[in-house]
């Protein structure tokens, strides 16, 4: 079975592309997981996408793993052009968003005011100053990424029975003969905080009510817990310029992550045949250990490829869930435009851990962090290599 996982530069997004097929078949299956900002659409991924379509294939699945703009503004952009004129056929959306945590029948007792559900949906999503692609963002009612969902009539989580993607609904997802996904996050209480966030972020508009059955309410939705992680995760960095060894880096105390939005993504493994691929979005360490252990309970699991999550950031990668995987080939999505991800206690960690195979540390950009394991004193002693993707085509091939 071929394989190969393409990591496009979306700067300090995600953007993802799985390829895997029989050589002595014909058929392809795609999988797109994220499509990070609307240049990485435009510059890259269109073209990928019109040529596996003018070859006879499709999109099995468009994975969406949660309302953050560095994952979603892409899906804006890319689903927008495949309503207006079909790129390619899409199989089947993993979203979630309101119409899949509440269940849209209005509180009697409480009157919708539509006024403020558009004020929110004029704000647009989350923006970082100086971005173009910020402006490009259409900021008016039928523009996220559920609007053109429903508005393009595609398949939407109906692996779940229209419900949300979550563990509680479905754990085991059979792509076709030879893969299957393991669903380890969100399970329902994530997903009940991000709900909980929503009322939050509604009362500072003084709206007291959560749910209804305007058609603002999907799209207000999305917007305005897009802006969450700009809020929680402003936190000055732990770490100053000077030059630390590992063992320091080690010692660094480990804190959390807690936003909603990114305890809501949507993480799995892919299994092709005896090939076990871990993609863990932006996901909080915690559910995924807790799923992994009904995966495979004993002993660590050796998967094929590790997509590390939250771009290396160290709140999102525990000492416990190390102590639970590990792998040959490591893949790490951003720039370090955002908060200089990947955190350097991340790569630490990573590599420190007594192992029988050299670990391959793979980066879609060169940044600050990758360029400081580049010592070639740790990487003899660790048994670690650096790669960075725009050699091969963004792509890693299994």
């Amino acid at each position: 079975m071929n394989i190969s996982v393409k990591a496009y530069p979306a700067k300090d997004g995600d953007c993802l592309l799985v390829c895997f097929f029989d050589p002595d078949d014909t058929h392809q299956t795609y999988i797109l997981i994220d499509s990070g900002y609307n240049d990485t659409v435009t510059n890259h991924l269109m073209k990928d996408l019109e040529k596996i379509n003018r070859e006879g294939h499709v999109l099995e699945k468009f994975i969406i793993t949660h309302i953050d703009k560095d994952h979603i503004q892409g899906a804006v952009e890319f689903l927008r052009r495949n309503n207006s004129s079909k790129i390619i056929d899409i199989n089947q959306i993993w979203h979630n968003t309101y119409r899949h945590l509440f269940n849209a029948e209005p509180d009697p007792t409480e009157i919708s005011d539509d006024k403020i559900l558009q004020q929110i949906i004029r704000r647009g999503y989350a923006k970082d100053k100086g971005k173009k692609e910020s402006k490009i963002i259409s900021a008016a009612q039928g523009t996220t990424v559920g609007a053109l969902i429903l508005k393009g009539g595609y398949h939407w989580n109906t692996d779940f029975n229209q419900l949300a993607v979550s563990v509680n609904n479905e754990k085991q997802i059979k792509v076709n003969d030879d893969a299957s996904f393991y669903l380890l996050s969100p399970n329902n209480d994530k997903l009940d905080k991000l709900k909980k966030l929503w009322a939050n972020e509604l009362k500072k508009f003084d709206v007291n009510y959560t749910q209804g059955s305007s058609s603002f309410y999907d799209d207000a939705f999305e917007m305005l817990l897009s802006w969450e992680k700009e809020q929680a995760e402003l936190f000055p960095k732990q770490i100053s310029k000077k030059k630390l060894t590992i063992e320091e880096l080690l010692e660094k105390n480990y804190h959390a992550d807690n936003t909603a939005s990114n305890g809501s993504s949507i993480a799995f493994v892919l299994q092709i045949k005896e090939r076990k691929l871990l993609f863990l979005a932006d996901a909080h360490p915690d559910i995924i250990v807790r799923s992994l252990e009904e995966f495979q309970s004993e002993g660590i699991i050796i998967f094929d490829l590790i997509k590390v999550s939250h771009h290396g950031s160290f709140r999102n990668i525990s000492c416990e869930l190390l102590n639970k995987i590990d792998s040959e080939l490591y893949l790490i999505s951003t720039n370090g435009g955002r908060h200089n991800h990947p955190d350097k206690e991340t790569l630490a960690h990573i590599v420190t851990r007594k192992t029988k195979f050299k670990r391959q540390l793979f980066f879609n950009y060169k940044t600050e962090n990758s360029i400081f394991f580049e010592n070639e004193d740790w990487m003899l002693k660790y048994n670690y290599s650096i790669h960075y993707l725009e050699d091969t085509f963004y792509t890693i091939t299994l």
